[in-house]
C-alpha cells in the first residue's frame, strides 16, 4: 500500500538573505532534516513551494493525507510586539493562512512544528511573543547559539491530552531553538504543554479537528520520544485518511 502523502511547507528567503544562491530573486527552502524524518516515519514527503494560486494551492491540499507546517523565520501577526522586523515573512504567512485553511476545510492532519504552531495560534486569532527575552523577561532562554538545537529544556504535558497519549509521558525534555512564542491562545486551541517558566510548548484543537502544534523540533530528535515517535503517531493518523479516502475512490 503506498504510504500517506505529507505535504511539508516550505521558508521563503528574500534576495537580500539568499545572495549566495539566489541571482537576486527569492528562493524557497526547506532543510533536509523534514522530508527525511518523514520518510524515516513510514510517510512520503512532498515539499510545497510557496504559491500565489489559491486555486492550485487547494488542488494540490486535496492530493495530501496530512500537513506539516515547518519551522523558519518569524509570522507576522497583527497586535504582536515587533522587534526584528528583518526576519518576518509575511508573503510566506500569508501563504501558510491559506494553506492552512484549505487544509482544515479537507480535512487534513495537521501538525506545526516551531514557526509552523505560531502560525497556527495567528490563524486562530492568537497573538505572539515576538521576542521572548526582551517581552517575558522572566522567561528561561529557548535559544542558545546560533541555531540553538543542541539546548534542551523540560515540559509538562497535561493528562489526557493525545500528544501526551502519543509521548506515554507526562515530563520529557526537548530541543528549543524558538526567539518567538504564544501570547494569547487563539480561539477553539488547548494548550497541552509548557516549559517550566511557564511558556506553551504544544497545542492541539479539541474535538473534530486532527491539529497539533509543537514548539520544539522533532524532526531533529531522531528516536527521542518527542521525535521520531511523536511523528510515527502523527503520520499514524495521517494513513488511517489515506485508507479511508482510498476505500472512498475505489467504491466510487
Amino acid at each position: 500500500m503506498p504510504k500517506p502523502l505529507i505535504g511539508l511547507s516550505c521558508e521563503l528567503k528574500p534576495p537580500d538573505r539568499a545572495r549566495d544562491f539566489s541571482s537576486g530573486k527569492e528562493i524557497v527552502v526547506l532543510n533536509r532534516e523534514y522530508p527525511q524524518a518523514v520518510e524515516r516515519a513510514g510517510g512520503n514527503p512532498w515539499v510545497i513551494p510557496v504559491l500565489d494560486n489559491p486555486g492550485l494551492l487547494r488542488e494540490t491540499v486535496l492530493r495530501l493525507d496530512g500537513l506539516i507546517l515547518s519551522g523558519g523565520d518569524h509570522v507576522a501577526v497583527a497586535g504582536s510586539e515587533w522587534r526584528r522586523s528583518d526576519t518576518i515573512c509575511r508573503k510566506r504567512t500569508a501563504h501558510e493562512q491559506a494553506l492552512l485553511q484549505a487544509a482544515l476545510d479537507a480535512g487534513l492532519p495537521v501538525l506545526g512544528i516551531c514557526r509552523g504552531m505560531q502560525q497556527i495560534n495567528a490563524f486562530f486569532g492568537g497573538t505572539l511573543w515576538q521576542d521572548l527575552r526582551a517581552w517575558k523577561p522572566e522567561a528561561a532562554s529557548h535559544r542558545k547559539g546560533k541555531r540553538g538545537l543542541r539546548y534542551r529544556h523540560r515540559i509538562v504535558l497535561e493528562e489526557g491530552a493525545e500528544i501526551t497519549a502519543w509521548l506515554g509521558t507526562e515530563t520529557l525534555e526537548v530541543n528549543s531553538a524558538h526567539l518567538q512564542g504564544v501570547r494569547e491562545l487563539g480561539t477553539g486551541l488547548r494548550v497541552v504543554a509548557r516549559a517550566e517558566d511557564g511558556v506553551i510548548e504544544a497545542l492541539e484543537a479539541p474535538g473534530t479537528a486532527a491539529l497539533w502544534g509543537v514548539q520544539w523540533h522533532p524532526e531533529r530528535l531522531g528516536d527521542h520520544p518527542a521525535g521520531g515517535e511523536l511523528l510515527q503517531q502523527f503520520i499514524a493518523r495521517c494513513a488511517g485518511r489515506h485508507v479511508r479516502m482510498t476505500g472512498d475512490l475505489k467504491v466510487g
